[in-house]
């Protein structure tokens, strides 16, 4: 593959998910945390002061997400944040995140991916590479020894207004699968390497 420019890639730089302004990254952390509040106390208005309090002013489209995020949320028991995991390709370490570890009343427990962004019509790119980075996520963790399945939740425009949408993934299981997927990452790190 020949010598790399750098040693170290985040995954969302390798799938080439788009990079949020100062505002934008701004939100999406103070919306993380509001989460984390939400159900930790099973409660909109403490999860909105959460925000309010790490974003600097209120936001009705925050407050509408957190609301529509409240079904899931009563179901998880236990929340933290997910640790980052590392990787090794071809020499160049590969670094993942996912935002939390929750686990259910049930037992079971999963990684979760949350998207603050709402998807509008057209946007199906942004979708698929979402889908993909989720995937290799799910394989990246599932090496670590974190094998749980991963829920991406995300937001989407309707015509009757923005909706929560959630996928849970539990591709790939296996060593079998993963290649596929490597391939992918190879592809990808090679690009990133050359600077194409």
């Amino acid at each position: 593959m020949g010598f790399a420019k750098r040693l170290k890639y985040r995954l969302s730089d390798l799938i080439k998910l788009e990079k949020p302004d100062a505002l934008s990254s701004r939100y999406g952390k103070a919306f993380e945390r509001a989460v984390l509040a939400l159900i930790k106390a099973k409660d909109s208005v403490a999860a909105l002061r959460t925000f309010i309090e790490n974003y600097g002013e209120p936001h009705t489209g925050a407050f509408s997400k957190l609301i529509k995020l409240m079904p899931w949320a009563k179901r998880v028991v236990e929340i933290e944040p997910a640790p980052p995991v590392f990787f090794q390709l071809d020499g160049v370490t590969i670094t993942a995140q996912a935002d939390f570890i929750v686990k259910y009343s049930d037992g079971k427990k999963e990684l979760v991916e949350l998207k603050s962004h709402i998807l509008k019509r057209g946007e199906w790119k942004i979708k698929a590479e979402w889908s993909l980075a989720t995937k290799i996520m799910r394989m990246l963790y599932r090496k670590a020894g974190y094998d749980y399945p991963l829920r991406l939740i995300y937001f989407v425009e309707r015509e009757d207004g923005v909706v929560t949408e959630e996928e849970v993934f539990i591709y790939p299981k296996d060593e079998k699968d993963d290649e596929t997927l490597l391939n992918v990452l190879r592809e990808r790190l090679k690009k990133a390497i050359t600077g194409r």
